[in-house]
């Protein structure tokens, strides 16, 4: 990440992400954040690059929801702490997207607060990146259906991350509500034809990739059956974040190699939480480090336990801070008290006088 100056804070507000898609193309920033997490998958190494469990508040008054945070660090150089906000019930009473994020990040020499983005829009678009780098890995070449569970925000990211490493030429999709499954076509940031279906069974046993992307309530799930599904089936698990929140069936996960993107959360609070350790597979970063000895797996059933990953929120941001500094896009602000003197809290930012 290219750094602020003057010791400034560079603050990437909703308008700034948006103008950066413009200037850089939503295909082509998608392709780079794929490979972005890719690469951090690819070369972590732990010694370095660190994450911790994320820890929040549950609560049910006004509304059931959360306030989480996520950080990861790369030692040396930059800490993360994503900072996300889950309301389901959002989208209806309220207009607004189900998952609110900003990102902060911060200096390791120092401490300094380096930057604030808005990562709303990203951490939809980075758990569609990150289930393409699965997909890309464990799902047959050939793959042309993507069935989608839950066709709200999450689900366009999906289709749209995963249409960029497979010839997507069809979506299946199903929701609890008609009218999001009816819009999903006009939401997609590409033509692609949607068949809207009443029958989850009929959706999995149609495609080749399956997205579960829903609010699904703790202890709600299973949302799709076991039935009858193509030998080569990849199913991309993204809205299983809670202990006692699942989307698949128990009888299908133990079938399947699953591939968790952080273990110890999976275990935690994701499909995996009702496996053994010994049932799960491995993780994203050693998917990707050994990629090539994972190809026999695009013949058989696999699943991706996405429960979201924070060093995920650490490329995310970097990219796209990486791209305002290019662009000269965002604002740049003295946010922080840095006084003349260490010593006198007061003195530089009340003007007082330095006394002996």
């Amino acid at each position: 990440m290219a750094e602020s100056t003057n010791d400034q804070v560079v603050v990437l507000r909703a308008q700034d992400i948006a103008t950066i898609i413009h200037g850089v193309g939503l295909d082509r920033l998608m392709d780079e954040m794929i490979l972005a997490i890719r690469n951090a998958a690819g070369n972590l190494d732990p010694d370095v690059t660190m994450t911790m469990e994320r820890a929040g508040f549950q609560y049910d008054k006004p509304d059931l929801g959360l306030v989480e945070w996520m950080p990861a660090m790369e030692l040396g150089r930059t800490v993360a702490i994503k900072t996300v906000g889950y309301h389901p019930s959002n989208p209806i009473q309220r207009s607004i997207p189900s998952v609110l994020a900003t990102t902060s990040l911060h200096d390791t020499s120092t401490g300094a607060l380096q930057a604030l983005v808005d990562s709303t829009l990203l951490t939809a678009m980075r758990t569609g990146a990150a289930s393409a780098v699965a997909t890309d890995i464990l799902a047959d070449p050939k793959s042309s259906v993507v069935g989608v569970v839950g066709a709200g925000a999450q689900a366009v990211t999906q289709i749209h991350a995963i249409s960029r490493v497979r010839p997507i030429d069809r979506v299946l999709a199903y929701d609890t509500d008609p009218i999001v499954a009816g819009t999903l076509a006009n939401r997609l940031p590409l033509t692609i034809p949607v068949d809207n279906v009443d029958d989850i069974g009929h959706l999995v046993g149609g495609s080749d990739i399956v997205c579960t992307a829903t609010t699904v309530d703790i202890g709600g799930g299973p949302v799709m059956p076991d039935v009858v599904h193509r030998p080569h089936l990849h199913v991309n698990a993204v809205g299983s974040d809670f202990p006692g929140k699942t989307e698949l069936p128990l009888s299908l996960l133990r079938r399947a190699m699953v591939v968790p993107d952080d273990t110890e959360q999976c275990l935690r609070e994701g499909e995996s939480q009702r496996l053994r350790a010994d049932e799960i597979g491995p993780d994203l970063a050693q998917l990707v480090k050994t990629a090539d000895a994972f190809e026999p797996a695009r013949g058989r059933l696999t699943v991706f336990d996405s429960t979201g990953w924070s060093l995920e929120d650490l490329v995310a941001a970097e990219l796209m801070i990486d791209h305002a500094n290019r662009l000269g896009v965002g604002l740049r602000t003295n946010l922080q008290s840095l006084p003349d003197d260490p010593y006198s809290p007061y003195g530089t930012l009340l003007g007082v006088d330095q006394r002996d």
